[in-house]
């Protein structure tokens, strides 16, 4: 089994890039409130990151990856079966209006 990964979140490239453009724009304004918008932007980084799966290192992303192919194979079978259901009850529509 894989190792967690501890403090995951300092990684976050992009992350760091917004709180550090963030104090940097704190301070050159002088607004230091800014800081907020640049750590609810950080937040918003690895929100983002853990959605796309970046965070879930190498295995977590194969998995994910054969989950999503499963889906796409189960969605395609899914179509194919409302399909033949579909031919089904129109064969039976033909063969109940010949009969009346």
């Amino acid at each position: 089994m894989q190792q967690p990964r501890r403090l995951w979140f300092l990684l976050d490239f992009y992350g760091w890039v917004v709180l550090t453009l963030s104090i940097i724009t704190a301070f050159i304004i002088g607004q230091w409130w800014v800081v907020l918008l640049g750590i609810i932007g950080y937040l918003l980084a690895l929100l983002v990151d853990l959605a796309g799966g970046r965070a879930l290192g190498r295995t977590g992303a194969m998995r994910l990856a054969r989950a999503e192919q499963e889906n796409r194979e189960l969605k395609a079978e899914q179509a194919r079966l409302l399909g033949a259901i579909q031919e089904r009850d129109e064969k039976l529509g033909k063969s109940n209006k010949v009969d009346k």
